[in-house]
């Protein structure tokens, strides 16, 4: 069969089901390898389960199975895990543990919350099929990519021509000049904001007002050079400068930056220098290029995360990355659309796609590293679309180099596309996942208000020119005017649609991290009203956390593993014709036969 044919004729009917993202239908094909990954609502799904499933049959089914009990300590830092740099990932060590649990070798494993598909790596190395489902394009594409492997060499060889011929391209970019005349390559350049002392109306650059570069440590408040005066950060309002956007053909106001520190290379020697006048006029050349390749230029659309970056004139998606650097990416990217074999070329996507957030504006300075010698001076702080007062522009094809690297990890471990199929769709319509078809399900759903996917990922997808439909997006969001009401409405819906295509007798694991109770409330609510039943929860203790888990407060520095299943067939039937009336005998006894055989844990106040 001619999937790609096939899918164009079922686009108008997939179409109907909720989730099917934004774009146009020809980038959604292009995007897609069907049957095993599309773009779109998976039609195959129905195919998949049939070839590689076991039937239901009540009458012949002997599955049994305890609540896994163990609380598991694991670390995300892995090289797998790390090669893309997805908002949020579960480790997979964990989930396949799960797997192996409550399943056989042969059977099916649905993640509708798939992310970055790490239920599928679970699942593929404990010997088993995986369905993953994901409302965003770039989730259900990253998922795929992550789950089936490649030839290393070939994968090389493509990678090793794009980097040789961008870089003969813009090498003229990346020139610096060392005190002696000699030509150096810029490794990056530090960037501070412009802002306007309070007191005397003076303008000065973060970077020399704040920095102390003896003592290494950003000071705030800090003394103005100009009048002398102590001022705080928050009370100086930042320098605004009109200028001509020719991609948007428009005159744009934006916060003023200034380059304050350039790092650079000689015969592998690392030096650090103030922009000179050679430096200040190449980057006066590159702004007045016009790029000759595609990128996106489009409005970063309504949203807390998204439009926090307006009233510093960051409104567009092409703001967001300096002129540079948006030049290399769109010739990369330029680059890996030439290439035939469909496998690699998705593979150098999602190597350039990893690298987005650190070649943009949001890659800052992590001032103590970069004082004291460490390698880890740039970072992102995931989770925000914050754009720091001093960030840096890295240089991207190192970059590139390096996540070359980090994604051939993946083929490393000989995946195979056959074991998973992958669907870009909402969790709150399942018509094309057959009932009773699943035999394990493990899912890691969004929280509240704990991250606004679709707007986190909106970098990522606008340079795939397909976006999330948020409509059934299960948050909770200001924008999309979604309250806990909306938000424990859409999990109720998402769960019912679990709990019909899950095989009876059978096991759903839910991780939690949050640490609301309303949220929790909610959660457990929408899990019982869909009809499972829970028996255990567990700890998972998350070594190697974001930046933000280390450092907040309040934050969840563990996930709470929830384990629940769906009644019997008979239980479910003999329930629903007699609205549970006389049932209380039945009810107990399946409880008590999937009650875990050890004691319970013993919990402190705080877990």
């Amino acid at each position: 069969m001619d999937y790609k044919k096939d899918l164009a004729e079922r686009l108008p009917e997939l179409k109907k089901i909720e989730g099917f993202p934004i774009g146009k239908d020809e980038d959604i094909l292009a995007l897609s390898q069907p049957p095993y990954y599309t773009a779109c609502p998976n039609p195959y799904i129905k195919e998949f389960i049939e070839k590689n499933g076991k039937p239901y049959d009540a009458n012949m089914d002997l599955y049994h199975r305890k609540p896994y009990t163990d609380d598991i300590d694991t670390n995300k830092n892995d090289k797998l895990t790390n090669a893309h740099s997805y908002h949020t990932k579960s480790p997979f060590h964990a989930i396949q543990q799960y797997i192996e649990h409550y399943t056989e070798p042969g059977d099916i494993v649905l993640d509708c919350f798939t992310g970055s598909g790490m239920t599928g790596i679970a699942a593929q190395k404990a010997n088993r099929k995986a369905v993953l489902t994901d409302l965003s394009p770039i989730a259900g594409y990253l998922a795929f990519n992550y789950n089936h492997s490649i030839e290393t060499s070939r994968f090389y060889t493509e990678a090793t021509r794009i980097l040789d011929e961008v870089r003969d391209e813009i090498s003229w970019m990346l020139e610096t000049k060392h005190k002696d005349g000699r030509s150096g390559v810029i490794n990056s350049i530090l960037y501070s904001e412009d802002f306007i002392c309070p007191i005397c109306s003076s303008n000065f650059t973060l970077w020399e007002y704040a920095v102390d570069s003896e003592k290494g440590v950003f000071n705030d408040p800090f003394e103005c050079k100009s009048c002398g005066g102590k001022i705080k950060k928050g009370d100086c309002g930042k320098v605004m400068e009109k200028r001509y956007d020719k991609y948007l053909n428009s005159e744009i106001e934006q916060v003023k930056i200034t380059p304050v520190e350039i790092l650079y290379v000689i015969d592998k020697k690392r030096f650090k220098k103030k922009p000179d006048q050679f430096d200040l006029d190449l980057i006066a050349k590159i702004s007045e290029l016009t790029i000759p390749y595609s990128f996106p230029t489009d409005r970063m659309p309504v949203g807390g995360e998204t439009r926090r970056n307006d009233k510093n004139g960051l409104t567009h998606v092409h703001h967001y990355f300096t002129q540079r650097n948006l030049y290399t990416l769109a010739a990369i990217i330029s680059k890996i659309k030439e290439v035939n074999d469909e496998d690699i070329r998705s593979k150098l996507y999602i190597a350039v796609n990893s690298m987005f957030l650190r070649s943009s504006k949001k890659a800052i300075l992590a001032i103590n590293y970069y004082f004291n010698g460490g390698g880890g001076y740039i970072a992102t702080i995931s989770g925000n679309m914050y754009i720091a007062s001093l960030f840096f522009e890295v240089e991207v094809l190192e970059q590139f180099e390096t996540r070359i690297k980090k994604i051939n990890e993946i083929n490393r471990h000989n995946f195979n596309k056959q074991n998973t199929i992958v669907s870009t769709q909402s969790a709150t319509d399942f018509s094309n996942v057959p009932d009773s078809s699943i035999d394990y399900i493990f899912v890691d759903p969004p929280f509240g208000e704990n991250l606004m996917y679709s707007e986190l990922n909106y970098l990522y997808e606008a340079w795939l020119k397909i976006a999330t439909n948020n409509n059934d997006e299960a948050i909770m969001n200001k924008s999309q005017n979604k309250s806990i009401s909306e938000y424990n409405s859409l999990m109720h819906t998402c769960f019912k649609n679990l709990f019909r295509v899950l095989k009876p007798n059978r096991w759903i694991t839910i991780e939690y991290h949050n640490s609301k109770s309303a949220i929790w409330n909610g959660l457990q609510e929408s899990i019982t009203k869909a009809g499972f039943v829970i028996a255990h929860t567990s700890i998972l203790k998350n070594k190697g956390g974001s930046f933000v888990i280390n450092v907040s407060p309040n934050s969840v520095a563990n996930d709470l593993m929830i384990n629940a299943y769906k009644p019997s067939e008979k239980f479910i039937e003999k329930f629903t014709s007699s609205v549970g009336v006389n049932l209380e005998g039945d009810f107990i006894d399946l409880v008590l036969s999937n009650l875990p055989v050890q004691p319970m844990i013993e919990r402190t106040e705080k877990m």
